[in-house]
């Protein structure tokens, strides 16, 4: 299967994947196996989908491997939902932890590396899906790196011992961290830049608002830093305290890449998805500005830049479908040419990006 721009998808192609809008309780909008006919693909145009998965020659053999399962998703974005509507009892909260644990079991066996993710669905269930995709981007990173390096602690001491259990209130921080949000009107969010002063400090203080509804919840300071740090900059930029360096938690550092890279790549009501390689380099862009170094480090070799079954542009011009990975440079994939430099369609032929250091992706 291959991802297509839904302004580009060709009449009659067979859908690989079924499309869902992302709000919770909706059946999918399109099963997998339907073919896009005009009457579909306008009814996915007015649904806001901007991209979906087809099955065709050109992708044949793809496969392309979703980080968090269909039945985790739907279950995420159930509890979530709830929460979402200020609806904070324990039982959400002891859902939502459930749900923690389980993309964290399901990304450590996702093999370390997100290879799909990309969130496909309709700018106005952005809150909700995006929630879940930093999750899962922000526990990827973070096995790795404490695997690797350790956890830090509140002292700033790194630690090996409860890694599994830090990674649950990781993400249970990550799937609340825009929960203050909550305190700032729905035209102000929304809205493409243009914002006041007074407007601007609403949307700053949103971290502490999330950190204020859920005061009585018990939650771990883990869980708690990612809430309410992670808009801080490693250059000392962001808020709402203005922290620089090792003086932000290591958890709200891991939550700030994930959370920027999922921004980037969403459908957002102010703003269109960009591809894959471009939410991946501006992460690598701010590596030691915006984000921890260490953390982008690690962001490099678990998150690809063109997932597979994702157009790539060569340097040369010459343009083609991501197939795999054949060694551990997720910066030079396995690539179906089908395209030459003048966007003249040739007969598909594979190349790897790793046999030859002299091409690489534009």
């Amino acid at each position: 299967m291959r991802l297509v721009a839904l302004r580009r998808v060709e009449r009659g192609a067979i859908l690989a994947q079924d499309v869902h809008t992302g709000r919770h309780g909706n059946a999918p909008l399109l099963v997998r196996g339907v073919v896009l006919d005009r009457r579909r693909v306008a009814a996915l145009e007015r649904a806001g989908i901007h991209a979906v998965y087809v099955d065709d020659q050109l992708g044949r053999g793809i496969k392309v491997a979703q980080a968090i399962s269909d039945e985790t998703r739907t279950r995420a974005t159930a509890a979530l939902d709830t929460a979402f509507k200020r609806q904070f009892a324990p039982e959400t909260l002891s859902e939502l932890h459930d749900v923690a644990r389980l993309i964290a079991e399901e990304i450590a066996g996702s093999g370390d590396v997100i290879v799909a993710l990309q969130d496909l669905g309709a700018a106005d269930a952005y809150t909700l899906q995006h929630s879940i995709d930093v999750a899962a981007v922000g526990l990827l990173i973070a096995r790795r790196l404490f695997h690797e390096r350790g956890w830090v602690g509140y002292r700033r001491e790194r630690r090996f011992d409860n890694i599994e259990e830090r990674l649950v209130q990781l993400g249970l921080g990550l799937m609340l961290h825009d929960v203050g949000k909550l305190i700032v009107p729905t035209e102000v969010l929304n809205r493409a830049g243009g914002l006041d002063e007074k407007e601007w400090e609403l949307v700053r203080r949103h971290p502490l608002a999330g950190l204020d509804l859920l005061a009585s919840a018990g939650l771990t300071w883990v869980t708690r830093s990612v809430i309410r740090s992670h808009h801080e900059r490693w250059d000392g930029a962001g808020y709402p305290s203005g922290k620089a360096g090792e003086a932000i938690p290591q958890f709200a550092r891991i939550a700030a890449v994930a959370d920027v890279y999922d921004a980037i790549t969403s459908e957002r009501p102010y703003s269109r998805a960009r591809e894959a390689h471009e939410g991946w380099r501006e992460i690598v862009k701010g590596a030691s500005s915006a984000f921890d170094p260490e953390v982008v480090s690690v962001f490099r070799r678990v998150v690809a830049p063109y997932p597979p079954g994702s157009e790539i542009v060569l340097g040369d011009g010459r343009r083609g479908i991501v197939v795999g990975f054949p060694g551990s440079d997720l910066e030079r994939p396995r690539v179906r040419v089908a395209w030459d430099a003048r966007g003249r369609p040739v007969e598909p032929y594979e190349i790897e990006l790793a046999e030859l250091p002299e091409t690489r992706a534009a």
